[in-house]
Formats: C-alpha cells, sequence, structure tokens
C-alpha cells in the first residue's frame, strides 16, 4: 500500500551531488539529461547570499513577523491574513536579485560551469515561506514545471537556498528524470492544474537538507515543488532564470530580447534593448502571459503591459513566441 502523501518527505531520495563533475561538461551534461536537474554543494560565495538574505530578513522585520537580529528567524505568531510572503514587487523595485546575480564571485561559478558568461533573464522569485498553520495536509505546497508558464522560452531555472534548509523547514523537492515525459498539466481553459501528487510516482522525488551556497539547477520541464514548512522560522529563497551566454552547455540556448517595451498593437510589437529596436509580429501563436503565468486576452494584454515595461521575449523567424514581464 502507498504511504501516506504527508509521510512522503521523510522517503525521499537524496539528491545526486554534481560537484565532481565541475569542470567535465561531458560528465554534467550525461547528469541533466538523465535526471533534468544538477545539484551542487557549497559553491557560490556567501557574502552575496548574506546581503540577499538580509534584504527578506528585514522585510519581514518591517511589517512585525519576526526579528531581524534572530538568526533563525522565527516567526513571532503575528496574524498572517492578507499578507504576502513573496515580496516581488518590493525587491524588484530594490534590484535585489542583484545582490546575487551580478555579483563578481557568483559570476565566475557560473563561468566556470558553464565555459562561457552567464546570461541572466531578469526573472526571480522571492520566498520568505512561512511556518504552515495546517499541518494535516500534504506536505507538497505546488506541483508543476515552470515551462507550462513561459511556452517556448529557454530558459535554466536556479534555485538557491539563503540558510539552512532541513526536512522541517521544507526546501524544494524534484521528480527525477520526469523531464523527459509530456506534460502532467491539465488545462482549465487559459489556466494550467497544478500536478496531482498521484501522478508522479513516489519514488520519483528526491530532495535534500539545504546549506548557504547551495544551487540548485533544473530543467524547464522537471516537475518539482516547495514543501510545507512544519518548523517554527520562516524559510527564505529565491528562484530565478538563467543561460550561457555563446555556449552549448547544457544545451544551446536561443538568448530571448530583454528590454523595454516601446510599441504594441493586435499584429506587432516593438522592444528595445542593448542592440537597438527589435519589431516583431504577433499571431495567434504568440503567448502572452501575466506576472502568474496565465495566457492573456488581447485586452488583457495592453493593460498589464504599458509601454515602458520591461520585457522578456522569446522570438523566432520575426515572430513573437512568448513573452512575459521581467520581474
Amino acid at each position: 500500500m502507498n504511504a501516506p502523501l504527508k509521510d512522503l518527505v521523510p522517503t525521499m531520495r537524496e539528491f545526486k551531488i554534481s560537484n565532481e563533475y565541475l569542470g567535465d561538461q561531458a560528465a554534467l551534461r550525461a547528469a541533466w539529461d538523465r535526471d533534468g536537474y544538477l545539484f551542487f554543494r557549497d559553491v557560490l560565495d556567501h557574502a552575496p547570499l548574506e546581503r540577499m538574505r538580509a534584504l527578506l530578513a528585514d522585510y519581514l522585520d518591517r511589517h512585525g513577523f519576526a526579528d531581524r537580529s534572530d538568526p533563525q528567524l522565527r516567526w513571532n505568531g503575528k496574524a498572517r491574513e492578507g499578507f504576502t510572503f513573496f515580496p516581488i514587487r518590493e525587491m524588484n523595485n530594490r534590484r535585489a536579485a542583484a545582490t546575487i546575480m551580478e555579483d563578481p564571485a557568483i559570476r565566475a561559478f557560473f563561468q566556470r560551469l558553464f565555459g562561457v558568461p552567464l546570461y541572466w533573464l531578469r526573472t526571480t522569485e522571492y520566498r520568505t515561506t512561512p511556518p504552515a498553520i495546517d499541518r494535516t495536509k500534504t506536505r507538497f505546497d505546488f506541483i508543476h514545471h515552470d515551462s507550462i508558464y513561459s511556452d517556448r522560452l529557454d530558459f535554466i531555472i536556479g534555485w538557491i537556498p539563503l540558510g539552512d534548509i532541513d526536512a522541517d523547514v521544507g526546501g524544494l523537492c524534484v521528480a527525477e528524470g520526469l523531464h523527459k515525459q509530456p506534460t502532467l498539466h491539465r488545462m482549465d481553459g487559459r489556466n494550467a492544474i497544478p500536478i496531482d501528487p498521484s501522478q508522479v510516482p513516489q519514488d520519483a522525488w528526491a530532495r535534500t537538507n539545504y546549506r548557504l551556497g547551495d544551487l540548485l539547477l533544473m530543467h524547464k520541464h522537471t516537475p518539482h515543488s516547495g514543501i510545507a514548512n512544519h518548523s517554527d522560522r520562516f524559510r527564505l529563497s529565491i528562484d530565478t532564470r538563467l543561460l550561457p551566454e555563446g555556449g552549448d552547455f547544457p544545451y544551446v540556448p536561443h538568448l530571448p530580447y530583454i528590454g523595454e517595451l516601446i510599441a504594441i498593437t493586435s499584429e506587432q510589437l516593438v522592444v528595445r534593448d542593448t542592440r537597438g529596436e527589435h519589431r516583431l509580429r504577433l499571431d495567434d501563436t504568440s503567448y502572452i502571459r501575466g506576472l502568474m503565468g496565465t495566457r492573456l486576452t488581447e485586452a488583457e494584454v495592453s493593460e498589464q503591459y504599458p509601454l515602458g515595461s520591461e520585457v522578456i521575449v522569446a522570438h523566432g523567424d520575426g515572430l513573437v513566441q512568448t513573452m512575459r514581464p521581467a520581474n
């Protein structure tokens, strides 16, 4: 008989660690193709991670949920109704992710990994995941793979813990090897329905106890989920999107345009980046998504993408394939 879902976390297998393959792109590519992820133990410089952690700790302190001086960042019991623990807008306004992704030591690691410079897609999620109130439910927060929300955009997911994360605090788990299978998502009109836990073989799940300096890279088709936080403290992390610039590991990417939206109609748009202006066609196959991944109608596009917005545009043969906000 299958174990109850809430008991799966302690039985998940450990991540395969990829540190020994650094410098051997053939071995890294084989692991990537086999598992759909690469996990590196303590490879990122701690100083920029600590700076990013301090920004999120300050956010919790200012809103009265924790004491920034508490190294455990424990929840003080303040009521949480109506409050967001994913401060995307505030952190975007502060260009917080650049604290990590533009740090020379961080970029040096990716240069070593890819053999070419890091190309950072300026889209980042910031998470200060609180302790769960109801601990009778499954530990899976939201099983999904990210490609369903960014059709035809090339990217690698980079998930970075900002402190120690054990099984109680939760962290992130991945369904190893399932990136090669057809999508497990179903659609409800324009919305993707989260993957049901019963669709993923129990023995596919893998996780680890994370530490500062660790890095998890995931294929965009790899199903994964946050694990409900059953501790007394907040879980801090970011996840961002990146690619090699000019290289072919783990694959040859098609780099998007990242720049300012200059003009948009039902038939075309113009985006300006550091190389100039790019005029692209729009048709029924163009996937224009909102902040949360839903495909937008024409009326919603004009509302959610005012001129001057920073956008990420995947393109081919002069056609917009996918456009999403930079965040």
